[in-house]
């Protein structure tokens, strides 16, 4: 049996219409199919050396501190509600919680172990990595004598139910 030109032709172009359509739906459809929820955890800093430096933020200023405002990453898709709790682990260290208000910085925590992070004060990115905002920092500091080198310094994050844990390790930077 021989197909007409039109017949023929009006299969090639169906099947070239149904080609096209699979491929289509098939990229529409895989991300929602395939979506798995990114879940909350600490991303880092898991254990990294931090070097301690002397900072100075306004007329505040630390010896000896680590500013986490750059090295703590959260991450995770899912919404827990508003607040983040972070809590300290390790004994006879401490973080002040400093803000940017627009025209100076200013002191909202002294020397606390455990607070409570607004969720918006983290720039979510597409990947769902939370990054603290430029205007907000945590300084990590031992209040009573100097840190030793190598220094573990332990923390745990809460989002909602979900816990995770971050620390860093101290180090002097070379003279």
């Amino acid at each position: 049996m021989k197909l007409s030109y039109e017949t023929s032709s009006a299969l090639k172009i169906l099947l070239f219409v149904l080609v096209v359509a699979g491929i289509t739906l098939y990229f529409l459809l895989s991300p929602i199919i395939t979506y798995k929820p990114v879940p909350f955890g600490v991303a880092a800093p898991k254990g990294q050396i931090l070097l301690l430096e002397n900072i100075t933020l306004g007329n505040h200023s630390w010896e000896n501190a680590v500013d986490l405002q750059k090295s703590l990453i959260l991450m995770g898709s899912e919404n827990y509600g508003n607040s983040v709790f972070l809590q300290l682990q390790t004994q006879g260290w401490c973080f002040d919680v400093v803000y940017w208000n627009g025209s100076s910085y200013f002191i909202g925590e002294r020397c606390s172990r455990e607070t409570a992070i607004s969720r918006y004060l983290f720039i979510v990115t597409s990947s769902f990595y939370w990054y603290p905002e430029s205007g907000y920092h945590l300084i990590f500091y031992k209040p009573n004598g100097k840190p030793e080198k190598y220094e573990l310094v332990n923390f745990t994050v809460t989002y909602g139910e979900k816990s995770d844990w971050g620390a860093f390790k101290v180090a002097y930077p070379k003279d």
